[in-house]
C-alpha cells in the first residue's frame, strides 16, 4: 500500500512561532508500567491508558523471544484488543527467533603455517564451501607461502583473518558475465541466461593491502558496505541523498533466494546528525506495512537490455530475442540513504535489518483427514497452495483410487516476481533448487500407505501465473481409501539478518 507523507518539523516549529506554544509532549509512563514478567506485562496490553499499552508492548519487544510463550496465551484472550497487539508482537518475535536459529554461522578453525597460497585456498573454499576464486591477472604468485592460525572463528570471519594474513582483498563486481545464448534458427526459442543465486556468485581475491569493509559477519549471511569507488553508488549532491550499495552473501546450504527489503532503523553521519531511509523505488507493492517508512530498497537481479523495461532487443532476422552478455550481481543490494548532513563524507553508525526469503524444503503444507469426506472442498497451504479431492472413486479390480487437484504459483511468474525478467520477454528460468510438492499417503496408524500414479498431468490458469496439476492415485484393494493425505513441498520462510556498521565512506 502506498502512503504519502509529509515532513512537518518546520511548519510545526513556524506555526507555534505565530500561534503560540506547542502542547506539551505527554508525559512518558511511569516506570512501574513497564516492569515485570512477560505474563504480567500481556494484561497490559488492553489498557485503557495509550502510555501503559505502549510501555507494555515495549517491554514485550524487549524481552525478545522469551515473551513467546505468554503471547500465544494471549491469543486465547477474551479481549480483542490484546489479542491483535498480542498478534502483532508474536509475529515479530518469532520470526526473529526463527531467523537467528536459522542463521546460526559455522565455526572452523585456521591453522596454515608456510602453506603455498593456492593449496591454502583451495582448503578453505573445500572447508567452508564458500565459492572462493582467484583473478589470476592480479595475483603475483600463487605459489607463495602465507601462515594464518586463528583460534575458532566463524565462516566470515575466518575469511577475513584468511585474507589480512595473506594479502587479499575482495573484489566486488556489479554485472556478471553469462554464457552466450544460442538461438536454434528462425522461430526457435531457447530460454534466457540463468541468473545465478547470491550464493553461487565467485568470491573473487586479489591481491592488495587488506583493510577490513564496514559490515556486519555475525550471522551466515554477510552484510557489506561495499567501497566508496564501486561504480553502483550514486550521489545527488546537495540533497543528502545516496544510494549506497551493500554486499549481501549468504553462506551455502541457506538455501537463500533473494533479498526483499532492507530497513534503515538508525543512521548518524559524520557530524552527529540522523538521517535515515532514502526514496524506495516502486517495486514491491506488497511490502509488509511492518517497515512502513523504513523499507529502503527491494531485492531481484533483473536482466535489463535494450532500452526500457518491455522492449528488450530482437534479431531482425529471425525474430528471436538478443539477450545480454551480462546480468546484475544478486550479491549487490542498492540501498537509497538521506543523509542529514549532504556535506557527509563518512556515515559514523548505521543500523538495520536486511530481510531475505529463504527455502525450507520437504515440509508438511497441507493435511487432509478422511479424504473421502472430504471431496470437493479446497484445502490451502503456504505459499498460495491448494488441493482439492476431486473424487474417491473404486475400481473395478477392488482397489480404489483418489483424484487430486494441486494448485500452486507458477515457477516462472515467481521469479517475474522477484525481477528476473528479461525485458518484460519471458521470465527468469526457474531455479534448479524449486521442488515440485508432492502428495503422500497415511493409514489410520500413521503407516505409510504406497500409492500408485494412475495419472498425472499439468496445465495453466489462463493469465499462466498458476499451475493446476491433475494427480490419481490408485491403492490396491487391500490399502482402502487413506485415512490421511498429507502435501509436502518447498516453503518460503522470511528471514532478518542484523546488521551494524561503523564508520562507512561515502561516495
Amino acid at each position: 500500500m502506498r502512503r504519502l507523507f509529509a515532513t512537518v518539523g518546520a511548519l510545526g516549529m513556524a506555526a507555534g512561532g505565530v500561534f503560540g506554544e506547542p502542547d506539551s509532549a505527554p508525559a512518558p509512563a511511569p516506570a512501574s508500567v513497564s516492569a515485570g514478567s512477560p505474563a504480567e506485562l500481556v494484561p497490559r496490553l488492553g489498557a485503557d491508558d495509550f502510555r501503559t499499552r505502549e510501555a507494555a508492548v515495549a517491554a514485550l519487544e524487549r524481552s525478545g523471544a522469551a515473551a513467546i510463550p505468554a503471547l500465544r496465551e494471549a491469543m486465547k484472550s477474551d479481549d480483542p484488543e490484546v489479542r491483535l497487539r498480542a498478534a502483532t508482537i508474536l509475529h515479530k518475535l518469532q520470526r526473529t527467533a526463527d531467523s537467528a536459529a536459522k542463521l546460526t554461522p559455522a565455526k572452523i578453525t585456521l591453522a596454515y603455517k608456510n602453506v603455498p597460497l593456492g593449496t591454502a585456498v583451495s582448503d578453505l573454499k573445500t572447508r567452508t564451501g564458500l565459492n572462493l576464486s582467484f583473478d589470476l591477472t592480479q595475483i603475483a604468485d600463487p605459489l607463495r607461502k602465507i601462515t594464518c592460525v586463528t583460534g575458532e572463528l566463524s565462516t566470515w570471519e575466518a575469511l577475513d583473518a584468511f585474507c589480512a594474513a595473506a594479502g587479499l582483498v575482495e573484489q566486488f563486481q556489479q554485472e556478471l558475465e553469462v554464457p552466450k545464448v544460442q538461438i536454434p534458427g528462425r522461430r526457435g526459442y531457447t530460454p534466457p541466461p540463468q541468473v545465478p543465486s547470491a550464493d553461487a556468485v565467485p568470491i573473487v581475491l586479489i591481491d592488495g593491502k587488506a583493510a577490513r569493509l564496514p559490515g556486519d559477519r555475525r550471522t551466515a549471511v554477510r552484510v557489506l558496505a561495499i567501497p566508496a569507488a564501486f561504480p553502483g553508488h550514486r550521489v545527488t549532491l546537495g540533497t543528502g541523498e545516496t544510494t549506497l550499495c551493500f554486499d549481501v552473501t549468504p553462506a551455502p546450504g541457506l538455501n537463500w533466494q533473494d533479498v526483499t527489503a532492507v530497513k534503515i532503523t538508525k543512521l548518524i553521519d559524520d557530524a552527529g546528525r540522523a538521517g535515515g531511509s532514502g526514496s524506495a523505488r516502486p517495486a514491491n507493492e506488497g511490502a509488509s506495512d511492518e517497515f512502513e517508512g523504513g523499507v529502503v530498497a527491494f531485492g531481484g537481479p533483473a536482466i535489463r537490455f535494450g532500452g526500457p523495461i518491455g522492449l528488450g532487443r530482437f534479431d531482425p532476422r529471425t525474430g528471436a530475442p538478443i539477450y545480454p552478455d551480462t546480468v546484475a550481481n544478486p550479491r549487490v543490494v542498492a540501498v537509497p540513504l538521506k543523509l542529514a548532513t549532504p556535506t557527509a563524507r563518512r556515515i559514523k553508525r548505521m543500523e538495520g535489518l536486511v530481510l531475505g526469503e529463504v527455502t525450507l524444503t520437504n515440509q508438511k503444507l497441507i493435511t487432509v483427514t478422511d479424504p473421502a469426506k472430504n471431496t470437493g472442498v479446497p484445502f490451502e497451504g503456504a505459499g498460495q497452495l491448494r488441493m482439492t479431492v476431486v473424487g474417491v472413486t473404486q475400481a473395478k479390480g477392488g482397489g480404489t483410487t483418489v483424484q487430486l487437484l494441486l494448485e500452486y504459483p507458477s515457477p516462472w511468474s515467481v521469479a517475474a516476481r522477484r525481477g528476473g525478467n528479461p525485458g518484460g520477454i519471458w521470465p527468469e528460468v526457474p531455479r534448479a533448487s524449486n521442488q515440485t510438492p508432492t502428495v503422500q499417503s497415511f493409514d489410520a496408524t500413521g503407516k505409510a500407505v504406497p500409492a500408485t500414479v494412475a495419472s498425472n498431468y499439468t496445465d495453466s490458469s489462463d493469465d499462466g501465473q498458476v499451475l493446476m496439476q491433475h494427480l490419481g492415485l490408485s491403492f490396491r484393494k487391500d490399502a482402502g481409501v487413506p485415512s490421511k493425505l498429507v502435501v509436502v513441498g518447498p516453503r518460503a520462510m522470511t528471514v532478518e539478518v542484523p546488521f551494524v556498521m561503523e564508520n562507512v565512506p561515502l561516495p
